[in-house]
């Protein structure tokens, strides 16, 4: 065998095992940032704020009252263009719990007052239910602020 064959046949071997390394490094790459992903799923502090049952019915009067505008996923601007997004993306998460609740019961600028069509539990469960959006550190900072001004 020659030595240009030689040569030839040990750069193979080399691309080839580094191709193997490389394939390797990006599925355990992939691994690792899927079991993340799903920690961070599994540990959604809003969840802490509330039971399943609280979301399932906070999801519930959401998509009755809430969705039309402010977007079945709180992306904001529906039907009402003013309608603000609930969602991690505007400034919901800077308003304290009670502030939340003050604007569903009595309504704002453009949004209508809920409080005679909604209960107390059902204004709490909704809000519970947009906060699964924001990221930890959203809620985190919302819950700081909520403990000057609660939920009623």
């Amino acid at each position: 065998m020659s030595n240009r064959a030689r040569k030839d046949r040990r750069k193979k071997k080399q691309a080839e095992r580094l191709q193997k390394t490389l394939s390797l490094v990006f599925i355990g790459v992939l691994i690792i940032g899927l079991a993340a992903w799903l920690s961070s799923q599994n540990n959604r502090p809003s969840e802490a704020l509330a039971s399943r049952d609280v979301l399932a019915l906070g999801e519930e009067v959401y998509a009755a009252n809430c969705a039309t505008c402010h977007g079945a996923n709180g992306e904001g601007h529906g039907e009402v263009e003013v309608a603000p997004a609930l969602d991690a993306t505007e400034h919901a998460w800077h308003h304290a719990d009670g502030q939340l609740q003050g604007l569903i019961v009595n309504g704002g600028e453009q949004m209508p007052p809920f409080g005679e069509s909604l209960t107390n539990d059902e204004v709490v469960a909704v809000i519970r239910y947009f906060q699964t959006w924001w990221s930890e550190g959203q809620l985190n900072s919302q819950q700081s602020l909520s403990e000057q001004d609660p939920l009623r």
